[in-house]
């Protein structure tokens, strides 16, 4: 498996290790050269210090060959770019990592991501999940790019309504994990009531995702 990941910081580092344990063939681009030495001299891959805008580097990193890219840079617009284009060099699977979360699913989907993360919600509530719950979902399912986490708004009629965190009986391979309020994630108490018009994170195994948006909607 041939993995591309543009962004060498800890979330990235951390990535690389992982996917190089399971024996994948993994290409780290940066645009620090000083970030690339600390990786090729900690890490078995390749590195490239270039920026992954540009057409020239993604073929150096072997974008026709990649089974996967992860952008992990610290701008959403240059992740959403490098997305973009990878897709269209020839990736197979392309992730983004995104700060904010105002972005409509569908407009992402139609842009070709395959996967969303959003680090802020993933530091504490996905690992919260893991350690207190970990037949829900195992940290395999980050590293095969099989678990995603969704933004869902609350709707009208929604059967959730009124019900504790902690009495929302979800799907097997679901979970929870926080509430948007006025655009900051909050990590919720399981004895918060769901209400109306709430925006809930939800850590959700790929194939399960339709059917928790039929449970929240």
């Amino acid at each position: 498996m041939h993995v591309i990941i543009v962004g060498a910081g800890r979330i990235g580092f951390h990535l690389a290790k992982l996917l190089i344990e399971e024996d994948a063939d993994v290409v780290v681009v940066d645009m620090n050269g000083d970030v690339c030495h600390e990786v090729s001299s900690e890490l078995e891959c390749t590195t490239i210090r270039g920026d992954a805008t540009k057409p020239r580097i993604l073929e150096e990193a072997g974008i026709k060959e990649a089974d996967a890219l992860v952008a992990l840079t610290g701008s959403d617009e240059t992740n959403l770019i490098i997305c973009l284009m990878a897709k269209q060099m020839g990736a197979k699977y392309v992730s983004a990592r995104l700060g904010a979360l105002h972005y409509e699913e569908h407009v992402l989907k139609n842009l070709g991501l395959d996967l969303v993360i959003y680090p802020e919600a993933a530091a504490a509530g996905y690992i919260a999940e893991l350690i207190t719950k970990p037949d829900v979902l195992d940290l395999a399912f980050i590293s095969r790019g099989n678990a995603e986490i969704i933004e869902i708004e609350v709707k009208k009629g929604a059967k959730i309504i009124g019900k504790k965190i902690q009495e929302i009986e979800h799907p097997a391979g679901t979970s929870i994990i926080a509430l948007v309020d006025e655009g900051k994630i909050v990590i919720p108490d399981p004895k918060v009531e769901i209400c109306e018009g709430d925006k809930v994170l939800i850590l959700a195994n790929t194939e399960k995702i339709k059917e928790i948006k039929r449970l929240i909607k």
